[in-house]
């Protein structure tokens, strides 16, 4: 079984084929490009869907956290009830994205 890296490098080769295919196909011939092209959407699509399922990275979780924390401090800080919970919430939500 490959991994999500593995298949997008896959993917981007057999799209950079078809479109390397689809410029060396005549013009005339439009239900070759016409499918070429429609191959290369696919993997462009299956592409872009894998790349949204990728965890987020080290840097990133750490930055989420670390805002996490200020926003957490900032709800301490603050007057208004509603804008503790607001901030409390935002704060809530920014652990929870960075877990994953």
């Amino acid at each position: 079984m490959e991994t999500a890296d593995e298949e997008i490098a896959r993917l981007e080769t057999e799209r950079h084929r078809y479109s390397e295919t689809f410029a060396n196909t005549s013009e005339a011939d439009t239900v070759t490009r016409t499918q070429l092209q429609e191959e290369m959407s696919r993997r462009t699509a299956r592409i872009r869907e894998l790349q949204e399922q990728r965890p987020l990275g080290f840097l990133a979780r750490w930055g989420m956290r670390a805002a996490a924390a200020g926003t957490a401090w900032a709800a301490i800080q603050v007057g208004p009830w509603w804008a503790k919970t607001l901030l409390g919430a935002t704060a809530v939500s920014l652990v929870f994205l960075s877990l994953g």
